[in-house]
Formats: C-alpha cells, sequence, structure tokens
C-alpha cells in the first residue's frame, strides 16, 4: 500500500481522525500534499471501527468484516495513483485542486500518451494540415486561436483541454458575439462566423480525441450555428457592365476585372482559378482541373471570352491575391455603377440588425461562383449539369448558392405556366 512520501511532493496517504462520528465509526480521510506547505483533505465516505485500521500501512486491514470497504479503498488508492503518474510522467504540476476534482470524478482526466497544453497541442495539429488544405482554411484555425487566446485574456478562464463544457459554450460564443474586437474597430462577430469558429474548434477536439491524445469530450451542446445570408450575385448584364470598365492606365485592376470575369462565367473557387495553367486547357475549348478543396475532378467549358482572357496570359490565371481581388472588385462594381441599393440582415447573438448598402459594396470572390450557379439556373440549365461544373457534391449545397429574388422566382413560374 502507499506510504507518505519523504519528500510530501504530489503524494497522498489515507488516515483516519482521532475524532468518530456519532456512531462510534471512523471515516477514512484522503490526504493529497502538492507541496510541503500546501495539502488538501478529502472524505472517501467509507466509514470503519478503528480496529480494522492498520496504522503502520495506512490502510484497511484484510478483514472479511470490511471486505466490501477493502475493495472500495483499493479502487480509490489505483484512482489517486493514476492521477498522480499520469502528471508525474508528462512532467506537469499537480495542484490540489485539480486533484480533487480528477479524484472525485472517478477518473485521471490526462491521457496516458503525452500531450502538450491546449495551443502546443493546437499549434502541432495546424502545422499537420499545412500541407493538405487551403491557405483560406489554415488562415481560419489561426483566427480561432486569436479568439480563443483573447476569450482567456477576457475571461480569466485558462484554456486547457478541461475546460471544454456547456458553461465554456455559452460564456465563449457570447464573447464572440457581443465583446469580441474586429478589425474594423468594432466589437462583436455575426452569428454565422460565431458558427465557423466553433466548427473549426470541434474538428480540432475531435481529432485529437480520435487519436487518443486526450480524454473523451461531450461536445454535444457544441452547436455550430448556421443562417442564410442575404449574399448577392451579378446578372449577366452586370457582370459584362464590370467586363467593360476601362483598366488601361491601372494594370492591378485590370488583372482583378480580368480574374472576375473568369470566376463568373466557370463557377469555379478563387483557389482554382489562381492554379489553371496551360496543360489544364485541352484542344476542344475544355479546362481540366482538381478542385483543390474538395479533390474531385472536373471539366469546364471556356467560353469565347475567358479563352480571350487566358490566352492574354499565356494560359495562366491573372496573378493576384485573394486581398486585393476582394480589396479591389469594388471599385470596378463602383465604376460599372452597379448602385442599387441592398439591404442586408444579419444577426450577432439574439440581436437582428440590417443594412442598406449599395450593391458594389458588396461584391466579393464569392459573389463569382454564386453568380454562375444563379445565372445559370435562370437561364434553364438542369441542376445537375450546372453540378457538374461546379462540382457541388448534393443540391442541398447546391442550392445555397442560388440567390433568386422574388421576383425572378415569379417570372420563372410564369415562363413554366405559359402566361404572357
Amino acid at each position: 500500500m502507499r506510504h507518505e512520501c519523504g519528500t510530501l511532493m504530489y503524494n497522498y496517504k489515507f488516515y483516519i481522525p482521532d475524532k468518530s462520528n456519532q456512531n462510534g465509526t471512523h471515516s477514512i480521510k484522503l490526504r493529497y500534499y502538492e507541496n510541503r506547505n500546501s495539502r488538501i483533505q478529502i472524505d472517501t465516505g467509507i466509514e470503519i471501527q478503528p480496529k480494522y485500521w492498520s496504522q503502520e500501512k495506512s490502510f484497511l486491514k484484510k478483514s472479511k468484516e470490511v471486505a466490501s470497504e477493502f475493495v472500495q479503498l483499493t479502487q480509490m488508492d489505483s484512482l489517486a495513483n493514476q492521477i498522480i503518474s499520469s502528471y508525474r510522467n508528462q512532467g506537469r504540476p499537480l495542484s490540489k485542486k485539480m486533484f480533487k476534482k480528477q479524484f472525485e470524478e472517478g477518473e485521471p482526466s490526462i491521457n496516458s500518451k503525452p500531450v502538450q497544453d491546449f495551443f502546443t497541442e493546437f499549434d502541432h495539429y495546424l502545422e499537420s494540415k499545412k500541407s493538405k488544405v487551403v491557405k483560406d482554411v489554415i488562415k481560419d484555425y489561426n483566427s480561432l486561436r486569436k479568439h480563443l487566446e483573447g476569450f482567456q485574456e477576457f475571461s480569466g478562464i485558462i484554456i486547457d483541454f478541461n475546460a471544454f463544457d456547456y458553461h465554456f459554450y455559452q460564456e465563449w460564443t457570447d464573447y464572440l458575439a457581443y465583446h469580441a474586437p474586429l478589425k474594423n474597430g468594432g466589437v462583436g462577430m455575426k452569428n454565422n462566423t460565431i458558427g465557423k469558429l466553433v466548427k473549426n474548434l470541434k474538428a480540432f477536439l475531435n481529432d485529437r480525441m480520435r487519436r487518443n491524445r486526450i480524454k473523451p469530450i461531450d461536445l454535444s451542446a457544441f452547436k455550430v450555428v448556421q443562417e442564410e445570408v442575404d449574399h448577392i450575385y451579378l446578372s449577366d448584364d452586370e457582370i459584362q457592365a464590370i467586363a467593360a470598365v476601362d483598366c488601361k492606365a491601372d494594370e492591378e485592376l485590370g488583372k482583378v476585372k480580368d480574374f472576375f470575369v473568369i470566376g463568373c462565367l466557370t463557377g469555379l473557387r478563387f483557389s482554382d482559378i489562381s492554379r489553371i495553367r496551360p496543360e489544364y486547357l485541352d484542344d476542344n475549348g475544355f479546362l481540366n482541373i482538381r478542385q483543390k478543396k474538395t479533390s474531385g475532378r472536373i471539366v469546364v467549358p471556356l467560353r469565347s471570352q475567358v479563352k480571350s482572357i487566358l490566352e492574354k496570359y499565356d494560359g495562366y490565371a491573372p496573378d493576384i491575391d485573394s486581398f486585393t481581388f476582394n480589396r479591389r472588385i469594388k471599385e470596378l462594381g463602383d465604376s460599372a455603377k452597379l448602385h442599387q441599393k441592398v439591404e442586408i440582415e444579419h444577426k450577432r447573438g439574439t440581436i437582428k440588425e440590417a443594412q442598406l448598402l449599395e450593391k458594389y459594396k458588396l461584391i466579393s470572390s464569392h459573389t463569382c461562383r454564386r453568380s454562375f450557379c444563379t445565372n445559370a439556373y435562370l437561364n434553364g440549365i438542369d441542376v445537375q449539369l450546372i453540378m457538374k461544373i461546379s462540382g457541388h457534391k448534393s443540391e442541398k449545397a447546391f442550392r445555397r448558392y442560388l440567390k433568386i429574388s422574388n421576383y425572378e422566382a415569379a417570372q420563372k413560374l410564369k415562363e413554366a405556366w405559359g402566361i404572357s
């Protein structure tokens, strides 16, 4: 049985106090030593007559009269030893508060495999993903790390693998909705942005659990909020209005314009347009490319306007980064006089907010793919054919890209019913 260690560092002993209970029994206690000057006492809940206690061994004597108590205390002894050993093996401090919490929960909270602290483990995970995912995914995970650190500083809650419970979820999402600082100087995120952060946190934690790096965590309360967003699309006429903007005096803006037209007329994601090269173009006017995000292969027929742009760049797409594109595409929309007012609604926590913005201010790289899908649908092309080009795996996912106004929906019904 365990004995009190001479160093009194991360050790424990069982004992019975001199004072008896009202019924004449004595309660078995556990005393844990964080160090010589810091200890904590825990009641095991076991009561015995003192004649069954061995002061020499600090444990119950083997006797049939206390057989069940002996088994129970042996299990507690094993648990206490597991908790201390797991921390010692990893060289991690074990406070008396943490020992008491784990002992009363009935299990060590650290896996026998060595695991780093949360942010070190997170960084290892992120490093392993860099060669497998697009840059935007890495950017999303870096954002997650930043907002976990921000919450830790704001709330005083230490982010470790024991922190993730329903209370944490409520406090963190409340912080993100109403207190998290934004790049534009404001505070508080939209619900869909919060949903993405929750999704990525769950992905990381589930990966660590699958690899037995951490003990199981109940994430059932960690809901990924997704709300319908008022994204815009551009009609064929609006796309051509942007294509007609004169950019001769601004080479960078000209590249943004050409990149935009390719996106609107092919439905490719930004990351896939950036990867277009001569060997992906065949003699029949098709672009054959494997999508970076899904690894699915697609074949896209190229319209003459796209062919002309690619010829200008010797079979490559214009060299432009997403940050520059999203900043300068709005200049093109402004020059094309896309000043129609659009009301945009979103939720931040439980608060619904609405803005009235000119259409050009809402154009981004995502507008290209959304415009391609919506225009193809409005032009009567079969959904399954569009999905073959866009690479969507399900019709449900595809239909989220369709941005059809009530008027356009009514117009399609009018045509289908033969109403003149």
